[in-house]
């Protein structure tokens, strides 16, 4: 492929995945977890660190970012999810660069090309890369990941005998970017588990030499990301136990046996079309180099196997959110399966156009879906009815923080947490207050006002309210 062709190719996916990556993006609600997004990376530094590990399931290393992010961009929607949206589009440019990365030649360069396109229309990327959550950038420290992994086993394949000083900046890259997956989020410990178990089994296809030249690295970048991740361990250790002991509100259905590759795929028609294409595309993979066949397959099964038979048999923690970073290994396998499914470039050309029109359509359709919870509705409609020094109580009490975000109208006290109406007399109210930070209040009585109390209850796309008369 002629190297001018190349960049332009990049360039154009790069522009044309971020425009479809900011409709919405200022428009949407954020939803309660973004909501939680804005107020963690709005605490101190020292509480971030030191308090919130104590309730909060994910490393504090995405809302640091975060508040760094937000000095330089704002606390917008759009400010917020800024954060998300650069590094999707930052894994785009990976992705369609890989090629060139792997020393590919001109076919892996216009596979890469391909598989960023793909990715760049994928909805389910998409989708991640307008929340201000931790999965976008998940998503860019496994394919920074993966990258490094398949540069060590190309080298290593490609010249026998190869020096370990040879290696040492694909290996940097490896622990450096498993460190910060670990750092993304607690499941991510069973993603690194995949790519490491990817490593070994590629390291044992290779002669007895090169094998182990390949392990050791393979041994040296793995300790290395632990180190880096060390520091999280204790909280994470407390965090498991805490967590084993709860009953959480995750109910498994046999649809999640197969809702991270709809996922994955950008959507159920196209992801039943990518997974059809990604069987050739193994096979194209393993006729050039088993090796980063073998990988990508271990990679997509094994973290997925593993917390779902944990979540089938022990304890449900499979989300189908926590597996959007399989987005770029199988459009990766699905743009070798257009590629390789025949020679002729019609049916390539029909394969692909079939498939740009399904994701296109699982685009569209994710415009048009409304916010998980329109939280900006909600609390314009209470701010609407209520008079100042009115008392909104919001139950349950995670509501609260999507409240302190949109609302701060003065005079208006916002009680998130459980309430409890007392056996007081009909116009005397008592409530409970629960703080986001888990910490209690005393239970004090909402004073007479001659009004009427907002309540609010439950999950909400629009925004029920009753009322308590107080008067």
């Amino acid at each position: 492929m002629a190297l001018r062709f190349f960049w332009i190719g990049v360039v154009a996916i790069v522009f044309f995945a971020a425009a479809l990556r900011t409709p919405g993006l200022a428009s949407r609600s954020l939803w309660l977890d973004e909501a939680y997004s804005a107020w963690f990376s709005a605490l101190p530094l020292g509480e971030l660190w030191h308090s919130v590990p104590q309730y909060e399931t994910h490393a504090p290393l995405y809302y640091t970012l975060l508040k760094g992010w937000r000095w330089l961009f704002g606390a917008s929607e759009a400010g917020l999810r800024g954060l998300s949206l650069a590094a999707s589009v930052a894994t785009v440019l990976l992705v369609s660069l890989s090629g060139r990365l792997l020393k590919l030649g001109r076919e892996g360069e216009a596979v890469s090309l391909l598989a960023g396109l793909l990715l760049a229309m994928n909805a389910g990327n998409i989708k991640y890369a307008q929340e201000a959550r931790p999965y976008a950038l998940e998503t860019l420290a496994v394919t920074i990941a993966i990258i490094a992994a398949a540069r060590l086993v190309t080298l290593v394949y490609r010249q026998p005998g190869i020096g370990l000083r040879s290696v040492a900046s694909a290996a940097v890259v490896l622990t450096l970017s498993g460190g910060l997956l670990l750092w993304c989020h607690n499941t991510a410990l069973f993603v690194a588990f995949g790519i490491w178990c990817a490593l070994g089994v590629a390291a044992l296809m290779l002669p007895a030499a090169d094998c182990r030249r390949l392990l050791a690295v393979a041994v040296i970048s793995g300790f290395g990301a632990l180190v880096l991740w060390s520091p999280f361990l204790p909280w994470f250790l407390k965090q498991s136990q805490a967590f084993g002991a709860m009953q959480f509100w995750i109910e498994l259905s046999r649809f999640d046996l197969i809702s991270a590759w709809i996922l994955a795929g950008g959507g159920r028609t196209p992801a039943v079309l990518a997974c059809l294409l990604a069987v050739p595309g193994l096979w194209f993979m393993w006729r050039r180099q088993p090796q980063l066949a073998v990988m990508l397959g271990i990679i997509l099964c094994v973290p997925l196997s593993l917390v779902l038979i944990i979540s089938f048999a022990f304890k449900p923690i499979y989300i189908d959110r926590l597996f959007g970073w399989m987005g770029p290994i199988l459009m990766v396998l699905t743009a070798c399966g257009i590629v390789g499914i025949s020679r002729s470039v019609p049916v390539r050309s029909a394969a692909l156009a079939v498939l740009l029109l399904a994701n296109l359509h699982a685009v569209t359709m994710q415009y048009a879906a409304p916010p998980i919870e329109d939280l900006r509705e909600l609390s314009a409609t209470i701010a609407a009815d209520v008079r100042p020094g009115d008392a909104i109580l919001a139950v349950p009490n995670e509501l609260g923080v999507g409240f302190r975000y949109y609302s701060d109208a003065a005079g208006v006290t916002y009680l998130p947490g459980s309430f409890h109406i007392s056996r007081q007399p009909a116009n005397d109210v008592t409530s409970a207050t629960l703080e986001p930070r888990r910490s209690r209040r005393p239970m004090s009585p909402i004073s007479q006002r001659g009004s009427a109390i907002p309540i609010v209850s439950g999950w909400w796309r629009a925004a029920p309210i009753s009322t308590i008369p107080t008067a």
